[in-house]
């Protein structure tokens, strides 16, 4: 059986991903078949952009593999382009001027959409039968409509016209290797150009006569500056019937300047749509639609052993039935739960208390510490019940917090038993440190996975609305095992999948070296706030259980440092969150989030817990500092910390 979740990259799918594009259940917000007005799409990585762009592309809509084209197809031809860093990125220098090299970078786009537009005409009459509903291309005579912008000879028919574009793409490509400036290429003015081949379209082609050709520039982000202030001016001045829309990351447009005197402005110039924003909503329920969906494409299983059929998630008819039909999405839900089954948390404590593990030795430790600190003559084992195991595994926190008494905790935790109210139920005890504890538990026993990351809540949770870290989490769980009769009794056990999240989030913790030229920066950034917020888990008062996040109480950071936490948000690294529990007179500012996948790798909760507020020379070491600031700064919470609580931590990821 082959691997469902080995392909986790829109890319590995090509250009037409019409057979093995799952419809999110927010595209009727979206709009975009019907957009006369730029639009821009920003995401983190991993949410869908590439995918969505392409399946709007012609290669998609237009795809051999569709039967039937629709007259609505037609109403929005997309042109998919992804903004190449090698290619782009050569744009400058030299011995030519910004503005030279902006009329080459625009000759290099007006190419590759003349392309473009032909090749949709190309691929909407791919065969005979769309030819005799389409076809009439032998209408077209590209010599009339654009001759005019070179002396070269311009051939009349389609496949010479593409033949033409081609060639003229080669020869941009010779020239640019060579820098021969004493022979440029005739340079094509865009929109001039375009608009001229888009009219012999529409005016030859009757099924084409009011088409819209929407331009989609993928990783818009990765373009030099002068380039986005280019693309920024044809969102500006975009009408039918041809309309530009941008796809980028979080911080990825760093100008909205055009190339003129004025900006780009939302509402005036542009809609702002944010994928992950329109998919957190509903995204367990996508996932576990993927889930199935790959099963049954990649590795051939039957619809009929799967809650879902490939009809339903990839026809946009069939979107309002998967977004009000609770049986079918409870069905959908219970069923992956099944598969990828997690444990709640009482049942990760029941796992602590059981007799004669290194778990329940731990347990005993972290006890017989607090009531030694205390001074108290009880013992650990009147504070185990298993019948309470919640409760007895928090004690253990309880009894390391100064300001609760060991014999005032043993009252509450006999109430509890009583059936009597409880600060362990009313007060929330257990609400607020039973997580918290348990991986604090877990944390030195590296050799034993930590179930709390196990199941597909769990993994949906590390994931955040990242679809790749959703696949990879499933590819490492399950591979190619499933069996082939069917999904009856196949589930994957917990450590499995507790071992796969830990893998997963070492990996993608090292792939962080990796993104942007900011790469080894900000993987020392991951690197400090896990050593620091493992600090944090690793108190055995859990007094602020659950750090995940922190904010700059006065944001007074050098340039340096906020382009580094501009890179941190792009590159998901970080999750940008409007603050909240604003303490004292403060104004309302930003939460950072590290990324949930990186928990499991450093032993944290993967929920928004408690906030850390970082003094602003304490991010500016974080954000811009050598090793040794590193260094200075966790020995100083490492040593506040531990007098507060008692404990002997260390921030050393080998202990």
């Amino acid at each position: 059986m082959l691997n469902a979740f080995i392909r986790n990259r829109t890319e590995e799918f090509g250009l037409d991903v019409w057979s093995s594009y799952v419809l999110p259940l927010y595209f009727p917000q979206l709009g975009l078949d019907e957009a006369r007005k730029s639009h821009v799409l920003v995401g983190g990585r991993g949410c869908g952009k590439t995918a969505l762009l392409r399946y709007l592309s012609f290669q998609s809509q237009f795809s051999p593999e569709r039967v039937c084209i629709p007259n609505e197809a037609l109403r929005t031809v997309g042109l998919y382009l992804k903004a190449d860093t090698q290619y782009f990125s050569g744009f400058t220098g030299s011995s030519l001027d910004e503005r030279r090299w902006q009329d080459i970078f625009e000759h290099a786009l007006c190419l590759a959409l003349s392309e473009q537009i032909i090749s949709s005409v190309r691929t909407l009459n791919c065969n005979s039968e769309r030819c005799s509903n389409f076809g009439h291309i032998d209408k077209l005579n590209f010599t009339d409509a654009v001759q005019g912008f070179t002396s070269i000879p311009i051939p009349a028919d389609l496949e010479g016209f593409d033949k033409w574009i081609r060639h003229q793409r080669q020869t941009l490509s010779r020239w640019f290797k060579n820098y021969d400036f004493d022979q440029p290429p005739t340079l094509l003015p865009l929109r001039d150009f375009l608009s001229a081949l888009i009219a012999e379209l529409r005016s030859k082609l009757d099924y084409m006569s009011s088409t819209v050709f929407a331009v989609y520039i993928d990783e818009y982000e990765n373009l030099l500056d002068y380039q986005q202030r280019f693309l920024n001016t044809l969102i500006k001045s975009g009408e039918p019937p041809l309309i530009f829309h941008v796809a980028m990351k979080p911080n990825g447009m760093r100008t909205r300047s055009t190339i003129g005197t004025e900006s780009i402005q939302e509402t005036a110039d542009f809609r702002l749509l944010n994928l992950d924003d329109l998919l957190q909503p509903t995204f367990q329920l996508f996932a576990a639609e993927l889930f199935f969906f790959r099963l049954i494409s990649e590795s051939k299983l039957p619809e009929s052993h799967t809650p879902v059929s490939l009809d339903r998630l990839r026809n946009i008819e069939h979107l309002s039935s998967r977004a009000s039909d609770t049986q079918y999405q409870q069905h959908v839900l219970s069923e992956i739960g099944r598969i990828l089954p997690g444990l709640r948390y009482g049942e990760v404590a029941q796992l602590v208390l059981q007799e004669n593990t290194p778990l329940l030795r731990r347990w005993q430790r972290i006890t017989e510490e607090g009531l030694k600190l205390q001074g108290s003559a009880l013992t650990a084992k009147e504070f185990l019940d298993r019948d309470y195991p919640e409760a007895s595994v928090v004690c253990a926190a309880l009894l390391h917090q100064r300001s609760k008494s060991a014999s005032d905790i043993l009252a509450e935790f006999n109430k509890l038993r009583q059936s009597q109210p409880s600060s362990f139920n009313k007060g929330e005890w257990v609400h607020h440190l039973l997580v918290g504890t348990l991986l604090l538990i877990y944390l030195p026993l590296r050799q034993r996975p930590c179930p709390i990351y196990a199941g597909f809540d769990a993994f949906t949770k590390l994931s955040g609305t990242n679809v790749r870290y959703f696949l990879e989490l499933c590819h490492l769980s399950i591979g190619g095992i499933l069996p082939t009769s069917g999904l009856q009794g196949f589930f994957v056990s917990i450590d499995t999948q507790a071992d796969a999240a830990f893998r997963a989030s070492r990996k993608f913790r090292e792939e962080v070296a990796s993104s942007g030229n900011q790469g080894g920066r900000l993987l020392a950034l991951v690197n400090f706030l896990g050593k620091l917020f493992r600090l944090s888990q690793g108190r055995y008062s859990q007094s602020e259980s659950e750090r995940t996040h922190f904010s700059i109480v006065d944001e007074e950071l050098s340039s340096r440092a906020r382009e580094v936490l501009r890179e941190a948000i792009k590159w998901s690294v970080l999750i940008e969150t409007p603050e909240t529990k604003v303490k004292a007179n403060r104004y309302e500012s930003s939460e950072y989030i590290l990324n949930p996948i990186y928990a499991p790798f450093f032993g944290l909760s993967y929920n928004k817990g408690r906030k850390l507020e970082l003094q602003s020379g304490e991010a500016e070491a974080m954000l811009t500092g050598r090793v040794e600031e590193f260094t200075q700064l966790l020995r100083q919470y490492e040593k506040s910390w531990s007098s507060d609580s008692g404990d002997q931590l260390s921030f050393d990821l080998e202990k």
